[in-house]
Formats: C-alpha cells, sequence, structure tokens
C-alpha cells in the first residue's frame, strides 16, 4: 500500500467540525462584524501557510530533529514557547475587562490548562539533545500567542452575552471535556514513552516503539489534535474552531516528514504504507 495523500489526513482531521456543526455544537453569530471576518482571514491564512511551509517545505519550523544545534537552551526554549501563550490569554482577558462568568472561566481555564501541561513536560519530562534556535522560539511562540488572542477574544469578547447560555447544554460541555482529557492523556503518554526511548547520555535517535507508535508515527501529535477538538466542543465557539483547523493543517505535515525523516535515516523503517497521524486513516 502506497502511502495516503495530505488531504485524507487533513480532511479527516476536518470532519469532527461538520459534525459538530450538523450536531449544532458550533455557535455562530447572528451578524457577522468586520472582526469576525478579519479572525477567519487569519485562520484560512495561517491554514494555508501551514500547508506551504510545513507540507511543502517552502519555511518550515526548524526545531527538533528537523534543526540545526541552536543558540537557546532546549528547556529554556520550549519553555517561553508553551508559557508565552498563556500570558497572551491572561493580557486578552484582563484588556477585555477580566470576564469572569461560569464560561469565560471554563474556557480560559481548559485553555491555560493545556499549555501549563506543555510547560510541567518542559520542566520535569522531556530529554533534548539540541539547543533551540532563537528564530524558531519567536516564531513557534508568536503563533500559539496569535492563537490564544484569537480565542480568548472571540470567545469571551465578540460573543456578547449570549456566551451566558453557552453551558446549558450538559451533554455537550461533558463530551467536550471527556474529549480534551482524552487527548492530554495519549499526548503524554507519548511523550513518556519519547522521553524513556533512550539511555541517559545517549542522544541517537531511535525510531519509537510502544503505545499507538505501532499505529501511527506520530501518535503524540493524534492526541494533541484530539485535545483541541475538545476544547473546541466545549468552547461552542466558532473562535475555538479557528484555533483547530490550522493545527490540523499543521501537525498532518509534520508527522508525513517525520515519516519522511525516518525513511531517510533507519534502513529498516518501512518506506511505504506508513500510517502518520491517525490510526486506520492517514
Amino acid at each position: 500500500m502506497g502511502d495516503r495523500p495530505y488531504i485524507i489526513g487533513f480532511g479527516f482531521g476536518i470532519l469532527p467540525v461538520l459534525l459538530s456543526y450538523l450536531k449544532g455544537w458550533i455557535w455562530f453569530p447572528e451578524e457577522f462584524l468586520w472582526q469576525h471576518y478579519v479572525l477567519m482571514g487569519i485562520c484560512v491564512s495561517v491554514t494555508v501557510s501551514n500547508y506551504i511551509n510545513e507540507y511543502l517545505q517552502y519555511f518550515p519550523l526548524q526545531y527538533s530533529k528537523f534543526s540545526m544545534e541552536g543558540g537557546v537552551p532546549a528547556r529554556l526554549g520550549w519553555f517561553v514557547i508553551y508559557f508565552s501563550p498563556v500570558v497572551l490569554y491572561l493580557g486578552t482577558w484582563c484588556y477585555i475587562g477580566t470576564p469572569n462568568s461560569s464560561y469565560d472561566l471554563l474556557v480560559m481555564g481548559v485553555y491555560c490548562a493545556h499549555f501549563t501541561k506543555r510547560c510541567l513536560e518542559v520542566l520535569f519530562l522531556h530529554k533534548y539533545s539540541k539547543d533551540c534556535l532563537l528564530q524558531s522560539v519567536i516564531a513557534i511562540s508568536s503563533l500559539y500567542c496569535l492563537s490564544a488572542g484569537v480565542t480568548c477574544y472571540t470567545c469571551s469578547k465578540l460573543t456578547g452575552e449570549e456566551r451566558f447560555s453557552f453551558l446549558d447544554d450538559e451533554v455537550r460541555v461533558k463530551v467536550g471535556l471527556g474529549v480534551f482529557a482524552a487527548g492530554q492523556l495519549c499526548n503524554l503518554v507519548h511523550h513518556y514513552i519519547l522521553a524513556n526511548l533512550r539511555a541517559p547520555g545517549n542522544f541517537k535517535y531511535v525510531v519509537p516503539t510502544g503505545g499507538l507508535f505501532g499505529l501511527v508515527v506520530c501518535p503524540q501529535y493524534c492526541g494533541e489534535l484530539v485535545s483541541w477538538l475538545g476544547f473546541a466542543i466545549t468552547s461552542f465557539n466558532f473562535g475555538g474552531f479557528l484555533s483547530y483547523i490550522p493545527m490540523v493543517a499543521y501537525l498532518c505535515a509534520r508527522a508525513h516528514h517525520t515519516h519522511q525523516w525516518y525513511a531517510t535515516k533507519f534502513d529498516d523503517y518501512p518506506k511505504q504504507g506508513t500510517l502518520k497521524i491517525w490510526p486506520l486513516v492517514y
């Protein structure tokens, strides 16, 4: 079996958005303001940019196995990357007047919980073999901060008073939180596997095994996307899905090139037919 095209992975990732819409689990404003169109334009632009830069490899982000040795200590660089969107979200929240309804606090708590977990992983779990490039730290931090600002502003400002009823659908909220938790657990388990692949002091790359690594190349990316989907469902706001869609484009592309990287570095690695991110699909 040959490799399945990128559009299969991206399309499968977008399918839950369509299903959520059909289920009535995405809120859209009755009247679109110019800010809504700007935010949708940002989503489309970043999604297309992720395809061009990450899948077509015009200007891919340089980090991990795909980068040269950098000048920023890895643990510091990645902590800045994951902590900056928390600061930006909280800063945006303060800027728009510290809205403190149950909905606002839940959305903020779930969003910040994702990046808090990543900060803790940076400090206590991950093992790094090379330092970060400064430009990569700036670029990735900027993208995450853009996501944080768009999410906070859309969910807690542009939605208006309608958001006060967004928690009334308990089934949707519980499903969203359950999907979010499942994605976080999947991501954490496979980060733990990756962190323990090599003996202390051994920085040689190996093909990961264990967990869902037998099914796809990057199950940690699968978990991350499931987590972002859970957040979007919980938020009920189309702004939450505006953050999810570019992540699908980005991580499907990174998983594809991780597969290609393994194929060039390891002689016994299967060159064709390997699934990258979605079990049984892509």
